[in-house]
């Protein structure tokens, strides 16, 4: 009997969707884009050894529940800058200078999160960023859903799109390439004010992270 091949992209039916507010997706995958900066916060922040990432609404949901969880670390951003009280803002370059081995973070953000919260009704949720995009495709490949819903979650952002684009290319569609997903993050309108110098907190080393690629060394996310 001849050998038989087939292409799992070529039966995938990839959306690109925009905002907080993800379709539904109830037989497929959808992957919430978040670049600047909670999902790239996130990834390095399972590289450091943190056993969950919760994301919560609002900062008093996440005072909340460190009441009843004493050892999580608070982690988050309004308007990109940090939050008052907690332990440490949206920056992966922070989580990488910081012990979180064993330790669980509870995070508030203004986009990744915000959308993640609202795409509970698919099959499965990953979150993403530049930096784990090819991990990620590459899971997504495997498992072959009808539907994958790629969310670029800033409402008004380039560098998630950006994103999102190239990762329907890793999946087989039409997209662009890693190089111009960097350089449409670099470039990007929410990089600006890390890159101007116009707060001690809103680092450069921060987008310098969010556009890398951390290749066979990054790690799948999902949200259960």
């Amino acid at each position: 009997m001849p050998a038989s091949f087939s292409n799992p992209a070529a039966r995938m039916e990839i959306k690109i969707a925009q905002g907080h507010n993800p379709p539904h997706n109830v037989h497929g995958i959808t992957v919430v884009i978040d670049v600047i900066r909670a999902f790239t916060t996130c990834h390095e922040a399972f590289l450091g050894g943190a056993s969950h990432v919760y994301p919560v609404a609002s900062p008093d949901d996440a005072f909340a529940l460190r009441r009843d969880y004493p050892q999580g670390l608070l982690v988050g951003e309004v308007e990109a800058l940090p939050i008052e009280g907690f332990d440490h803002g949206n920056s992966p370059w922070e989580i990488r200078h910081t012990d979180v081995r064993d330790r669980y973070l509870i995070m508030r953000t203004t986009n990744g999160v915000a959308a993640t919260l609202r795409a509970r009704d698919s099959r499965q949720v990953l979150v993403a960023a530049l930096v784990n995009a090819r991990a990620t495709a590459r899971y997504i490949l495997e498992q072959a859903p009808p539907t994958v819903v790629l969310v670029a979650s800033h409402p008004t952002g380039d560098e998630d799109v950006a994103c999102a684009e190239y990762l329907r290319t890793l999946l087989g569609g039409e997209g662009i390439s890693l190089q111009e997903a960097r350089e449409r993050t670099l470039n990007a309108f929410a990089a600006r004010k890390f890159l101007d110098g116009r707060h001690p907190r809103l680092r450069p080393q921060d987008i310098e992270m969010a556009a890398s690629d951390a290749g066979e060394d990054a790690l799948v996310m999902g949200f259960t």
